[in-house]
């Protein structure tokens, strides 16, 4: 029998995320092998391999569905949404980073909303437009004094500096901001550290937040020529880096973009093409036109959603669909993004922005899951934890008593009318709250030998251990962040640790001796 839900909740998402390359001397018996490029891989050659099976971060599954079709196979189960995706939004197109604010309420209402700025420009590998406007964004949410931990993850290293840069400038002018920035990077939440943080996709795995903030960065330089060269996207492996960074959100993404996915020609590239159509995705996802970004999603595994016509397999799903229909329900068919779905979702009146009870057939697919007590337990539990509500109708229920099956449906309905409260919209947790990834404190490191750079009432600091780099940063007198980053050895830290400091000099930062 496989392995149930939770079970399979426990295999890492880093086979998946590309590592640093580890080489090792061994003889043809030696466990560990010279071309893995992680402990994982090495395990996943010697030891049995349990896949993933069901999706536990994003509350949306628009948010996990590119990843989870490009990289997983479509082989990971998500939850369908009760919100309504394909109603048409308005587009965000902005003129100049102090737009942001006015856009601030498009984050909220759409899972993935595409923040399309047209001046943009990249230079010397980054793009101050974008890092303005994410600044702007960032003081707004934190103006309305947002609940929701946020994450910034930019393409490249110069990237997310240019971002801290811009936070800082903004800080500088508007005081009331200074605090509140510095609170939302101490925060922490049932003493876990949930702080904003600014990160590259180099290393942010295992971050994850409520919102996550993308600068995609690159765009037409001063010339309006646009390179592609997308760093290590364009390496062999680049599109396990994307996986990495396409689904650290729990709510809600902002795509932060110059480019419109058009603009990427060198398709023939592993990593550039799925970058491509993420951002097409994406754009899609947030102007409500889940059509195409349904047929976004079938074009990464053609094979795999090949409908196979099967002799009436589709009446009964009909039969009880136009029957509600009949009677003044809004009804849809097989929602959902991935393996898991509802045979129909029916909306308690046409105007609700989202849908109120699913109702599973017992068609072929159901009965091909070999895992009973998910499919007749967990699968309905997780539905009802998402603020649906589920009924079962067994086809030969409806084929021998169809008038008595509706009137349990209805009655079922009428049921929910009269619940109160009325069920969120928003999905709640899947799964039991999971633990956030550990986060050094700042105190840990304490023992090491940091080299120190201030600039304008802020410090930064380096040191490593080991093949370790731990990075310190923050305002002058504040706890500050910690980013740890391990190398493949104590030589190659030491070499990371270089290049920074040289990086902060350039950038007018004083080392203090």
């Amino acid at each position: 029998m496989k392995a149930n839900a939770a079970d399979r909740l426990l295999r890492s998402e880093e086979r998946r995320s590309g590592r640093p390359e580890m080489t090792y001397d061994e003889d043809e018996d030696d466990i560990l092998s010279a071309d893995a490029d992680s402990l994982l891989v090495q395990g996943a050659r010697k030891m049995q391999s349990v896949m993933l099976g069901w999706h536990y971060r994003s509350l949306y599954e628009t948010l996990i569905s590119y990843s989870n079709h490009a990289f997983y196979d479509a082989s990971l189960l998500t939850i369908p949404d009760r919100s309504i995706h394909h109603k048409e939004k308005v587009p965000i197109v902005s003129q100049l980073p102090e737009d942001a604010p006015q856009f601030a309420n498009a984050l909220f209402d759409r899972s993935i909303s595409y923040h399309f700025m047209q001046h943009g420009q990249y230079v010397k590998r980054s793009n101050t437009g974008e890092a303005a406007y994410i600044a702007e964004l960032v003081r707004e949410l934190l103006r309305r004094g947002a609940k929701e931990s946020i994450g910034i993850v930019a393409f490249s290293q110069e990237q997310q500096h240019a971002i801290e840069n811009a936070l800082d400038a903004l800080a500088d002018k508007d005081k009331v901001f200074s605090l509140l920035l510095e609170e939302a990077q101490e925060r922490t939440d049932d003493d876990q550290f949930t702080g904003l943080f600014i990160k590259n996709l180099e290393n942010v795995q295992g971050d994850e937040r409520d919102i996550i903030i993308l600068s995609i960065c690159y765009a037409p330089d001063k010339r309006g020529k646009m390179a592609m060269n997308f760093g290590p996207i364009n390496k062999k492996g680049g599109e396990k880096r994307l996986n990495v960074i396409f689904s650290r959100a729990r709510k809600h993404m902002a795509v932060v973009t110059s480019i419109r996915h058009t603009q990427i020609t060198n398709e023939y590239n592993a990593g550039a093409n799925y970058f491509r159509r993420f951002l097409h995705y994406a754009e899609n996802v947030s102007a409500g036109h889940m059509q195409q970004a349904r047929q976004i999603l079938d074009g990464l595994l053609p094979q795999k959603f090949q409908h196979k016509q099967r002799a009436g397999e589709d009446v009964i799903r009909q039969q009880v669909r136009q029957q509600l229909e009949q009677r003044g329900f809004t009804v849809a068919e097989q929602v959902g993004q991935s393996g898991f779905r509802c045979s129909l979702a029916v909306k308690l009146s046409p105007d609700d922005d989202a849908y109120t009870l699913s109702i599973i057939i017992d068609d072929e697919n159901y009965y091909a899951n070999p895992d009973v007590i998910e499919q007749y337990y967990q699968r309905p539990a997780l539905l009802e934890n998402a603020g649906w509500r589920t009924i079962t109708v067994f086809a030969k229920d409806w084929l021998h008593q169809p008038q008595r099956v509706m009137d349990a449906i209805l009655k079922k309905l009428q049921h929910i009318r009269e619940e109160a409260p009325k069920a969120p919209a928003a999905p709640q947790s899947l799964f039991p709250e999971a633990t956030p990834s550990p986060v050094a404190a700042t105190g840990a490191y304490d023992a090491l030998t940091f080299r120190r750079f201030t600039q304008t009432g802020r410090f930064w600091e380096v040191a490593t251990d080991g093949a370790k780099l731990i990075v310190r940063s923050g305002k002058n007198g504040a706890k500050g962040q910690v980013q740890v980053k391990t190398f493949p050895g104590a030589q190659a830290a030491l070499a990371g640790m270089e290049k920074l400091a040289e990086d902060k000099v350039k950038e007018g930062w004083e080392e203090v001796v």
